[in-house]
């Protein structure tokens, strides 16, 4: 087991892309709106599609605090979602979690980055334990569990 405070936007970029390419089962995500991720770049939205595509049963769940970034200005992450629509979940949480601040980023239920406030670089970085990794999912159900919009790559209508 192996954990870690960072506290430089840098430390926490090579923290993300260690937990993304760590992920051979499922991916977690609760975040404002995915930009400190860095999911929409190039190199990561293939990571990504990588990860959908090598095994059918692989996940990836995302609750958004603010959906209008992922919609407007993520063509990459928005075309995952319609070319995987059986493994890849996307919602903007219930109203009543809007005042949150932290960030949750989970790979495989035992390595995760954990933002402290959306705000500042300051993590968590744990790797390869699920009891300390456990509670953040317990944190991501119940945040899935309060509900929210589902956000849909199709458009439905007449």
């Amino acid at each position: 087991m192996n954990t870690e405070l960072i506290t430089h936007w840098s430390e926490y970029d090579i923290a993300a892309q260690k937990i993304l390419r760590l992920a051979t089962r499922s991916i977690r995500i609760f975040d404002p709106d995915l930009a400190k991720l860095k999911l929409e770049s190039r190199e990561n939205a293939l990571v990504l599609r990588q990860f959908l595509s090598t095994v059918p049963h692989n996940t990836l769940q995302i609750v958004l605090r603010n959906a209008e970034p992922f919609r407007n200005n993520s063509p990459r992450l928005f075309k995952l979602l319609t070319d995987f629509p059986h493994a890849m979940q996307v919602w903007e949480c219930a109203s009543s979690l809007k005042k949150l601040s932290d960030a949750i980023f989970l790979s495989d239920d035992r390595h995760a980055l954990i933002r402290i406030h959306e705000d500042h670089a300051r993590s968590r970085v744990i790797i390869d334990s699920a009891n300390e990794s456990s509670r953040y999912l317990t944190r991501f159900e119940e945040i899935l569990a309060e509900g929210g919009t589902p956000i849909s790559a199709t458009t439905l209508g007449l």
